[in-house]
């Protein structure tokens, strides 16, 4: 089958999360762009409504003042006397009355109409003229601020065009109050106040360019209207445009806007919408070629490790990050398969590869040990009949050191290898009489464990070997057992000579690296006894070597506990 190339699967998960990233920013800029033209769309709705109120207010001032200015009229006997008197006679019959009440009077002021409307027109600068009508002879006053009057004009003219459904006077606010006799309560005239809107109404007007303002009289007439419009009286009541009305007792102010123009949003504002959602596009991008690239080089590292496994390199390792994802999952039970798979070779071939080696080795240092292990029975029984039974308790410690080489099986349990290292401990005592003492500890518990055999004997003999100084008289070698958890711990440790501390660090490195001691290639010491327990029982097992306390020699043997071997 024709394997994928890694660049296949980054080219393929580079794709497909590029295309999910890609809807993702395309469905959250639709998603704010309507988010942003709702947001405008509202924002325009309260503008509307807010400058159709600021018309309404406007006007609503106006005609306040006018009921004002009409009002305090009535509170001033004085002036109101005089306006009476103003509409009521000709122009030299209201001189005279002037001159005779104000040379009546002892004010340096005459308070007159004249008076009267030259204070409003200084009250309020909104007020543009007052024009006074008379019933009696139609005669019409126009008054201007800056005391300008002008008397005669004709007020009927003017009544009927105030009167007219069709009169308007674009961008001014008219107000008609009827003047009667506080007397007779009969109309003897009008007062018309007109007051500036086109300034005020174009300065609201000018906050925006889609908001149309018309203001209309009583009669519909359009007093002011947007530059902008054209035909507004066709744009009412058409659903493509949102309207706003309000009304006073003379005016009704019109405010609409188009509904696609309401809900567009502002170049800049979709720029800024459409710049941000390619910026997210290109750091998506990004990220997703960094992680999609590391993620593919992990899976091309595990391919390429396995195959080295397939060459038969059992020691490759896979790196192990903290994500903790699946593929370190996969890349430490690799690493467990490697080395299980390593361990079982160990085991099954190299094991017994080593152990051949060790009886091979003890073979070619003996000749016909079977003849001579039969010779040694001959001569201790010899011994014994002759009564020398300390020779012959020798020869018996020998005879069943030579018998577990030759008949026990590679696995014996704890009980008897302490037991064979008891006998050769014995042998030397016989060697060394009343120079040196043994101790041998051992829970009950822990003698039927299985152990490969001849483990501590190598490591006593090292000892008799450079440990021992005959020259003293407490020479002592502890052997001692314990289990730890699953692993089962057997020490040597001696009162001897010792080692330095350089030696110490030196010898326990070739250990823990499994080195051989090419100085003792057909010797059966510490370096092979390492080699063998390493072998059956894995890297993590072995020899280690340490000081004394307070002097000699402790040697450790740590040995993985197992039901079976």
């Amino acid at each position: 089958m024709e394997r994928k190339k890694p660049r296949q699967l980054y080219l393929k998960l580079f794709w497909t999360y590029t295309v999910i990233v890609l809807c993702i920013v395309l469905a959250l800029t639709i998603y704010f762009i309507s988010v942003s033209r709702k947001h405008m769309l509202e924002a325009n709705i309260e503008e509307m409504e807010r400058m159709n109120q600021a018309c309404i207010t406007y006007i609503d001032e106006t005609e306040g003042i006018a009921d004002y200015i009409y009002k305090d009229l009535y509170r001033s006997k004085s002036k109101l006397e005089d306006l009476m008197q103003y509409l009521k006679l000709e122009p030299d019959a209201y001189e005279e009355y002037y001159l005779n009440r104000y040379a009546a009077t002892s004010d340096l002021v005459y308070e007159g109409i004249i008076n009267f409307l030259t204070e409003a027109f200084d009250a309020y600068p909104e007020l543009e003229q007052v024009e006074l009508i008379s019933y009696a002879n139609f005669q019409m006053t126009q008054c201007l601020p800056d005391q300008i009057f002008y008397p005669g004009r004709d007020g009927k003219t003017r009544l009927a065009k105030l009167q007219s459904s069709s009169y308007k006077q674009e961008g001014k606010l008219i107000y008609v109050k009827e003047i009667r006799s506080t007397d007779t309560m009969e109309n003897v005239g009008c007062m018309i106040f007109t007051f500036k809107g086109e300034e005020e109404f174009a300065k609201i007007q000018e906050d925006s360019d889609i908001i149309q303002t018309v203001i209309c009289s009583e009669y519909d007439q359009p007093v002011f209207q947007d530059v902008c419009v054209e035909n507004w009286g066709t744009l009412l009541n058409q659903e493509k445009y949102y309207q706003e009305k309000s009304m006073t007792d003379q005016y009704t102010v019109y405010s609409f806007q188009s509904k696609d123009e309401a809900e567009r949003i502002e170049i800049r504002s979709f720029l800024t919408i459409a710049g941000a959602g390619v910026v997210a596009v290109i750091l998506g991008i990004l990220c997703i070629g960094y992680y999609v690239r590391r993620l593919t080089t992990r899976v091309g590292s595990i391919l390429n490790a396995m195959n080295e496994v397939t060459t038969g390199d059992l020691q490759v390792r896979l790196p192990v990050n903290n994500s903790k994802d699946e593929l370190d999952m996969i890349a430490c039970n690799f690493n467990d398969m490697c080395e299980k798979l390593e361990l079982y070779i160990q085991k099954s071939y190299l094991a017994e590869i080593e152990q051949k080696n060790a009886q091979m080795q003890a073979l070619q240092s003996q000749i016909n040990p079977h003849f001579l292990y039969n010779t040694l029975e001959a001569i201790r029984m010899k011994a014994i009949c002759n009564g020398d039974r300390e020779v012959g308790k020798m020869l018996y410690s020998m005879v069943g050191l030579f018998r577990s080489q030759l008949k026990e099986a590679d696995v014996i349990t704890l009980g008897q290898e302490l037991d064979y290292c008891k006998q050769y401990l014995e042998l030397f005592m016989y060697r060394y009489p009343g120079i040196f003492q043994y101790h041998v500890e051992c829970c009950p518990e822990l003698l039927s464990l299985p152990i490969i055999k001849f483990v501590l004997q190598p490591i006593a003999e090292n000892y008799f070997i450079h440990g021992i100084d005959r020259e003293r008289q407490d020479n002592e070698v502890w052997v001692r057992a314990e289990k730890q958890g699953e692993n089962l711990f057997l020490y040597v440790e001696d009162n001897g000579y010792g080692m330095e501390e350089q030696e110490i660090e030196k010898k326990n490195r070739e250990l823990r690296e499994n080195l051989s001691d090419r100085g003792e290639k057909k010797s059966i010491g510490i370096t092979n006894v390492n080699r063998r327990i390493k072998a059956v029982y894995g890297d993590a097992c072995g020899i280690s070597i340490e000081s004394g306390n307070p002097k000699g020699l402790r040697v450790t043997i740590t040995i993985k506990v197992e039901e079976t071997l």
